[in-house]
């Protein structure tokens, strides 16, 4: 009992970050499918979202609620504005596949260097304080891990919902699915791309306030939820868009596990270690659906 009881604390840590991971790992999952993007531009809307909750808050002075929505206002307007300005035009132009990589990586790096140009690269904190906190399983969760967890949750679930009750979620499945096909019976899918940015930037948006609440913000603060996010990909593949959940869940845990069992120095080493076995014994990922990296037509 004693082990059981030792290893909780890791368990439950392990499944907060993963479903932190699983937002953003779901953004980037919702792009590849129907756009056809591994879309390293995600971290610029992480980026503004968590510095919208920062100028919102300390310096425009809104409670912060008011500061919460107006930072998931942001992080969706961010991702639409990025489709339409920067990515429709390369979609439209069938730019193969490694283009595109590139251009959400210039996409991440020139928000990184913009935010440093006009603010500072020092980390800014939204809360002060020591955030209140509760015990669950022999562990202490604090408030913004808590709402971290909640928030990831009602994401998952409102997604889900939209995907499977809505007009638009029906069309972006559709578009998932069989992009030919779907354009063959009248779904325009540029029309579904924008609903797909939209959704990606809430989500995004959804992974980012949490965690500017709890540590802080700096431009730099996104490298890890992106590669982390694709990481879960890999693990658990694109069969269906439960799969880099599971992934990022998976990763999360491994994260964390690694710290009970080994050194905390051993925590990357073991859980991107992960990753490399996923990529060797099974390349499709854990849950399939990840096919040979190949160029778009």
């Amino acid at each position: 009992m004693t082990s059981v009881h030792s290893v909780l604390p890791f368990i439950v840590n392990g499944i907060s970050l993963g479903l932190s991971i699983s937002l953003v790992a779901l953004a980037m999952a919702l792009i590849w499918r129907t756009a056809g993007i591994v879309d390293f531009g995600l971290g610029a809307i992480y980026l503004f979202a968590a510095y919208a909750t920062f100028v919102l808050t300390k310096i425009v002075g809104l409670p912060l609620a008011a500061a919460i929505l107006g930072a998931l206002a942001v992080g969706c307007a961010t991702s639409v504005l990025l489709y339409v300005l920067i990515y429709r035009g390369f979609i439209k132009n069938h730019a193969p596949l490694f283009v595109m990589v590139l251009v959400g990586i210039s996409v991440f790096t020139a928000a990184q260097n913009l935010i440093s140009a006009f603010g500072s690269p020092e980390k800014r904190y939204v809360i002060d304080q020591i955030l209140p906190g509760i015990e669950l399983l022999g562990t202490r969760l604090n408030a913004a891990q808590i709402a971290k967890m909640a928030a990831s949750l009602i994401a998952l679930v409102g997604v889900a919902l939209f995907c499977t009750r809505t007009g638009p979620g029906l069309t972006i499945c559709a578009v998932a699915d069989n992009k030919t096909l779907a354009q063959g019976v009248g779904i325009a899918p540029n029309r579904t791309y924008i609903w797909v940015y939209a959704i990606a930037g809430l989500l995004v948006a959804f992974a980012a306030i949490p965690d500017t609440l709890e540590t802080g913000v700096d431009p730099f603060v996104a490298m890890n939820p992106v590669f982390l996010a694709l990481a879960a990909i890999i693990i658990g593949g694109l069969n269906t868009f439960k799969s880099p959940i599971l992934g990022a869940v998976l990763l999360g845990l491994a994260f964390h596990l690694a710290v009970w069992i080994l050194p905390a120095t051993w925590q990357e080493v073991v859980a991107y270690g992960f990753v490399l076995a996923v990529l060797l014994a099974r390349p499709q990922g854990l849950f399939g659906g990840i096919n040979p990296v190949r160029e778009r037509a």
